[in-house]
């Protein structure tokens, strides 16, 4: 089936296995106790030690193996558990598995951090017994360590790969071993075929694939389609993958090609009463089984997504009701993120009606929160799958909370705020807000949560002066209350360190004052100058202002501190009266001045531009902290947590001034 691996592949694979030694060696710094051979079934513990990796200085490590199990690619949790600087890592080899590569992981503030061993891997071959590999070991090793073919494995590899003869080499090892399971991966073959052999590939291939096709009788349809593919795709012989394509219909009208088919109709669709109806009809025909290969699972999950849309929009809450017994998690949280949350916002479903959806979705996630929905292909592991469900759970058990604070259901709000893991309980200052009104609608003690809340950073300004008036109430001194809210946000939590930006050159700044009048900013003054770029369409901006004025007020006599508001990204006509009338109405004691429009009108964004091209996102509220014209600090957004904010841009500001 190969040509003779010539001499340049024998020096390929002693260079390969001159890397593999030490590979071996590296892998004893972090991860000890890989066996030498692996056999199926066998569980084994490891030792990985992060000191000297990537790892290092992350405080949460898990890891997970990329399987090749039974000729297919699986992800497997490891079970970590840390003891002091090391964490044990226990696996168990699933019973068909060829092959397993470790990956280890984890959250940083700046995103996800990995370790596979400075992109050697953490790798192990499986044997049947000493000195004879399982099946599915070598093409696993062939194809896992090429960048040609190990795209699905989340960048397992940043630089390294091995070339195409060692992969054409160790794929002949495989179809040696193995001839008997060839029907399994040939389509690996034609890869590594036309890469191998580009002048040739249609000549071989067409060759090959027609002796191939001459001993499919029998075979599962997944080896028909990759036939009908290869000829459609790969060598552009349609009359072949036609001629295969009728075989597909007559034996398998009810598999995966076919169902692709009455799918793609669907999508054809433009009127939506049509498209639901063919919808139904598409689930009679081929409804879901664990036949449905996972390539083709999110045609059902598209299905019911436009189904429940279609019944919420026409106000059929009867066939919804129906349907939300029979959808797994993925399916409810995207029902109720994308349909209940959406109109609670915008206020266009009684909240009533809402309540009679949302309470029984909400239980049915609860009941399904482990059902694994969120895994498809290789992008999660099962506790990244899982981890992920909670977490979206908690997020619509808060949006739970504020529907029942709408309906002023204060004993469903505090049984809803109770399903909340602790550590999500004080997140945001609204939610705080409510459960404190509710706990007063029962006449129930507050200061716990008050206290709880200004540990989190999460206290509303209305909270604030709660818990000061009860503070005052026990006796205490008004002058002490900013130093015991300081120490209550200093409780069980270490001092933040700010990083501060690499400086970057700040643009230009002109703006128009209320009066008309235009003036360049002085961004090269020797001050630190705060700069909160806002709009009167843009809420979280303007539900930062009363942080922003607390801010303003703390530094009002600190000659080394400007603070700056800029109205920016206007597209109606009276903006500018818009935005006066509104901090007035406020009573917000802060100025603000205007963006310019650019040459050819639109909208006033002149200078915010620039700063957006810097930053890479037009979003607001942007604040942007700046001393001797370098761009040192900047966020977008506002989490709601005015006390969070307000620390935030102070350490920021203290930070610069110890500079």
């Amino acid at each position: 089936m190969f040509k003779k691996i010539k001499n340049i592949k024998l020096l390929v694979l002693a260079i390969c296995a001159f890397t593999l030694q030490v590979t071996s060696q590296e892998v004893k710094s972090r991860l000890q106790g890989m066996i030498d051979i692996p056999i199926p079934g066998a569980s084994f513990s490891m030792t990985y030690d992060p000191k000297g990796g990537p790892l290092e200085n992350v405080k949460n490590i898990s890891g997970y193996a990329y399987v090749f199990n039974d000729y297919r690619w699986e992800i497997e949790d490891l079970k970590m558990k840390k003891n002091g600087a090391v964490y044990s890592a226990d696996f168990t080899v699933p019973k068909n598995c060829a092959f397993m590569a470790f990956k280890f992981y984890g959250n940083t503030e700046n995103g996800l951090v990995t370790d596979t061993n400075q992109d050697t891997g953490y790798m192990l071959v499986a044997f049947k017994e000493p000195k004879v590999k399982m099946p599915g070991a070598d093409l696993a090793w062939a194809t896992f360590r090429n960048k040609d073919f190990n795209g699905q494995f989340g960048g397992y590899f940043k630089d390294f790969t091995i070339d195409g003869d060692a992969t054409e080499y160790w794929l002949k090892k495989e179809v040696a071993a193995n001839g008997n399971r060839f029907p399994e991966f040939f389509d690996t073959y034609f890869k590594v075929l036309k890469v191998q052999k580009p002048e040739k590939f249609q000549e071989l291939g067409t060759r090959f694939l027609a002796d191939f096709t001459k001993k499919m009788n029998g075979m599962p349809e997944e080896v028909y389609l990759k036939v009908h593919n290869i000829y459609l795709y790969e060598l552009k012989d349609k009359a072949k993958s036609d001629s295969v394509e009728n075989v597909i219909v007559k034996q398998f009208p009810k598999g995966a090609f076919l169902r692709q088919k009455a799918y793609q109709k669907i999508m054809l669709i433009a009127d939506a009463s049509e498209r639901n109806k063919v919808s139904s009809q598409f689930l009679v025909d081929f409804p879901y089984t664990s036949d449905v290969p996972d390539s083709q699972k999110y045609f059902y999950d598209n299905i019911v997504k436009m189904q429940f849309g279609y019944y919420f929009e026409t106000k059929d809450y009867k066939s919804i009701s129906a349907m939300i017994p029979n959808m797994n998690f993925a399916n409810l949280n995207d029902a109720y993120h994308q349909n209940i949350s959406k109109a609670l916002y915008l206020k266009v479903v009684d909240p009533a009606v809402i309540e009679a959806m949302a309470v029984p979705i909400i239980k049915q996630m609860q009941q399904k929160v482990n059902d694994m929905s969120y895994m498809q292909g290789l992008y999660w592991s099962p506790n990244q799958a899982t981890e992920n469900a909670k977490n979206q759970l908690n997020n619509e058990l808060v949006i739970q909370i504020r529907m029942y604070d709408i309906l002023k259901k204060y004993k469903e709000v505090l049984e809803t705020f109770e399903l909340l893991p602790i550590e999500k309980r004080y997140e945001k200052a609204s939610i705080n807000d409510i459960h404190i009104k509710a706990l007063e609608a029962f006449n129930k003690p507050i200061l716990e949560v008050l206290k709880n809340a200004a540990r989190a950073n999460t206290l509303s300004e209305s909270a604030t002066a709660k818990l000061k008036e009860l503070y005052l109430k026990e006796g205490k001194k008004e002058a002490d209350f900013p130093a015991y809210l300081e120490q209550l946000k200093k409780e069980n939590k270490p001092e933040e360190k700010i990083a501060l930006m690499d400086p970057v050159p700040a643009p230009a700044i002109k703006v128009q004052s209320a009066d008309g009048k235009t003036k360049d900013l002085a961004l090269n003054s020797g001050k630190i100058i705060v700069i909160d770029f806002w709009a009167t369409w843009c809420g979280p901006c303007k539900k930062a202002f009363p942080a922003m004025q607390q801010l303003v007020n703390n530094f009002k006599e600190d000659k080394q501190v400007e603070v700056y508001f800029i109205s920016t990204q206007e597209t109606k006509e009276g903006y500018k009266k818009d935005a006066l009338a509104y901090l007035k109405e406020k009573g917000l004691k802060i100025n603000t001045y205007f963006d310019l429009v650019k040459k050819g009108g639109g909208t006033n964004n002149a200078s915010f531009t620039n700063y957006a091209k810097i930053f890479k996102s037009s979003g607001i509220p942007r604040k942007v902290v700046i001393k001797n014209r370098q761009i040192r600090f900047t966020s977008e957004g506002y989490s709601g947590n005015p006390g969070q904010l307000v620390d935030e841009l102070t350490n920021v500001i203290n930070a610069l001034k110890n500079e």
